[in-house]
């Protein structure tokens, strides 16, 4: 979830959420109106592309020096990061209006296959593990403060606050080239991993969060909360935070397709040989009886309730097993309506035999379908991506729009 927060007319943060690829982004934009905007819109698309491209874990190019020693997955995310900012930094120097723009970016890929998130960052957008009842930042801000701490571990709190709070160091689109960093961890079932833009970790305390993520299960309900928690302090930035949750895999117990069963019913015969169609049987009906569901079965039913977004597609195996046994899949923000978890009921049912349907009657025919409404669109000269009449600039490559 992303909000302007309270005090800023425009959301420069951008969030990209690819469950199929394992792939969770936030990105927080500097630069003014549009080109703030600009620069996190290219780089998570870049990064989605990235990803994209590189599905069969085959990356381009000959691998950095630095990058050698890294696990390919944590390369992938990296070298994702580098063409990012690549992207970026193109841009920002080709079209005078982006001229300076540039993003933070902290992204988060969960490997089903090895059971192991990397967290790559540049800026002072974060990502919190909260595993146990317990909060960690796993990204450190890459901000004046913490490079004189540094320098000079030794300062003193009053030195420190003669510093300036909100000067980063490193962004996407300074330079041509940027340093990232990167972490691996495994993951756990029951893990929460929270990637927020400064928006919120500036107005909320770690202790807030972790309180939070306690109060309630849902990622859709524990972003919401958050976000109101920040404005309820200011809301003085934009404010962006995404929730990946490591669930276990709920059992498929769905019943083949009637048409699937084999018919083991004995066939009939008539005088010339030729084979019948087995006899109709007519079901007795059944009494109404009420069954009470157990714990488990509610349990399941609440799982159902919620849409999750699980890790899947070419490249990934579609179902990941730890040393325990124990299937896990991912759930990220965002959700559909929170309200679903309710329709499960109250947990009793009623199962009531089905007798025969009456004949279908014909349908009158349908009215003739009204014609669409048109809609003038052009197309962007320089990448020539589809943009709806009106637009300044082209919303895929930044490219001017001549009117």
């Amino acid at each position: 979830m992303t909000d302007v927060g309270r005090q800023r007319k425009h959301n420069e943060d951008n969030i990209l959420v690819k469950s199929e690829l394992g792939l969770f982004v936030v990105a927080d934009g500097m630069g003014g109106h549009n080109a703030g905007n600009v620069a996190s819109a290219l780089a998570t698309k870049s990064l989605d592309n990235f990803f994209e491209a590189t599905r069969a874990g085959s990356l381009p190019g000959p691998v950095p020096v630095d990058e050698q020693e890294l696990d390919p997955e944590a390369r992938r995310v990296v070298a994702a990061i580098r063409k990012a900012n690549h992207d970026v930094f193109v841009i920002s120097n080709t079209y005078t209006q982006h001229q300076g723009m540039g993003s933070t970016v902290v992204a988060a890929y969960v490997s089903r296959e090895t059971e192991q998130i990397h967290v790559g960052h540049v800026g002072d957008s974060r990502c919190y593990r909260i595993r146990l009842g317990e909060i960690e930042q796993l990204t450190k801000d890459h901000s004046l403060i913490n490079d004189a701490l540094a320098l000079k571990p030794d300062l003193s709190p009053d030195e420190l606050a003669r510093l300036p709070k909100n000067i980063i160091t490193r962004a996407l689109g300074m330079k041509d080239g940027v340093k990232v960093d990167i972490r691996s961890e495994r993951i756990q079932l029951g893990d929460a991993f929270l990637l927020c833009s400064d928006g919120l970790s500036g107005m909320v305390s770690e202790q807030q969060m972790l309180d939070v993520l306690d109060i309630t299960q849902d990622p859709q309900e524990a972003c919401e909360l958050l976000i109101e928690m920040a404005n309820d302090a200011g809301g003085t930035d934009n404010i962006s935070a995404l929730i990946i949750r490591i669930q276990p895999e709920a059992q498929d117990e769905r019943q083949p397709d009637s048409a699937e069963l084999e018919d083991t019913r004995p066939h009939r015969i008539d005088e010339f040989g030729a084979m019948l169609p087995p006899p109709q049987v007519q079901a007795a009906q059944a009494p109404v009886e009420e069954i009470e569901l157990d714990a488990a079965a509610s349990s399941d039913e609440r799982i159902a309730g919620q849409q999750v977004h699980s890790i899947g597609g070419n490249g990934l195996r579609s179902q990941a097993q730890g040393a325990s046994g124990t299937m896990s899949r991912v759930a990220a923000v965002p959700f559909t309506d929170r309200r679903s978890r309710a329709a499960a009921g109250s947990g009793r049912y009623v199962a009531v035999a089905t007798e025969p349907k009456p004949p279908v009657k014909e349908a009158p025919p349908s009215k003739p379908a009204k014609r669409p409404t048109e809609v003038r669109v052009a197309r962007c000269a320089h990448c020539k991506h589809e943009l709806f009449i009106g637009n300044r600039f082209c919303v895929e490559c930044g490219a001017p729009i001549k009117p």
